[in-house]
């Protein structure tokens, strides 16, 4: 009877042995982990003062800028207007400044920026593109047109891109532009490429007109009324008028194309609006 106490009392022994051990297990699990958090935190410090010390070496000094999709502006002239980055570490530049200075330059679209290490910076750029030229001033001297100021160089978007300076050539040539009337206006300025001293007026969004000048004098010498729509087929309507416009003696004419089945021309009769500062 004594024997099967004995033994019963022994367990409790071996519990305890089984805790310990597990306490023990468990200091040194934590202990690994707390090594290894030290080494890797002292790996990272070490890591980030190498890296801080790395980037700071002459050869991260920007010395570059590759220029993509310049067209009308010139890389001279940008290359000049951003050379306070030359020199600059590669890792501290600011990318958004730059892009920012880029996007309000008038003749880009858009613009992207990127890091080419260890010392250089590609600018991608997207050009606007002149789609008409505007006239915004001008004076009647008789019959004879002289504009006072260059004209203004317009995009298909209507954003002005520049005044004066090398104008395209075949551009469409408008007066008083306005954006509700200006991508019907484009769609005409398509069908009169060849045409010269032909000013498409923009002035009244329910009445669409083109003034016809002799290109060497600057005589007017007609007005084609055009309304707000169907400008295509329209302008084929005048285009078969056209031929006996001189044929019957119209050396000066106004044609009146806003009805739909009939074309009002007047021989010798040039319209002069209130207030319109040219013709």
């Amino acid at each position: 009877m004594s024997a099967k106490v004995n033994k019963r009392r022994k367990k409790p022994k071996a519990s305890k042995a089984r805790q310990t051990k597990s306490v023990k297990m468990s200091l040194q699990g934590a202990m690994r982990i707390l090594a290894i958090a030290l080494i890797f935190g002292a790996g990272l410090f070490s890591l980030t003062l190498g890296f801080e010390k790395l980037s700071r070496l002459p050869v991260f000094e920007v010395r570059e800028i590759h220029w993509v999709g310049l067209q009308h502006l010139k890389v001279k002239k940008m290359k000049k207007q951003f050379h306070t980055v030359f020199g600059q570490n590669l890792f501290q530049v600011d990318i958004k400044a730059i892009h920012q200075r880029l996007s309000s330059n008038q003749w880009i679209k858009s613009a992207t920026v990127k890091k080419e290490y260890p010392n250089k910076l590609l600018v991608i750029v997207v050009e606007r593109k002149p789609a008409s030229v505007e006239y915004e001033h001008g004076k009647q001297s008789g019959t004879l047109v002289d504009f006072s100021s260059a004209p203004y160089l317009i995009d298909q978007e209507g954003v002005t891109l520049q005044q004066g300076g090398r104008i395209p050539p075949n551009l469409p040539q408008m007066l008083n532009v306005n954006l509700e009337s200006y991508a019907s206006a484009l769609s005409i300025g398509a069908l009169l490429k060849e045409r010269r001293g032909v000013y498409i007026d923009l002035s009244d969004s329910e009445n669409l007109r083109i003034f016809f000048t002799d290109s060497q004098s600057g005589q007017q010498i007609g007005l084609l009324h055009l309304g707000k729509n169907h400008f295509q087929e329209k302008w084929q309507k005048y285009l078969r008028i056209e031929p006996d416009l001189e044929k019957h003696g119209f050396s000066t004419w106004e044609i009146d194309l806003r009805f739909s089945n009939k074309a009002i021309a007047k021989k010798g009769v040039i319209q002069r609006d209130p207030g319109m500062y040219y013709f």
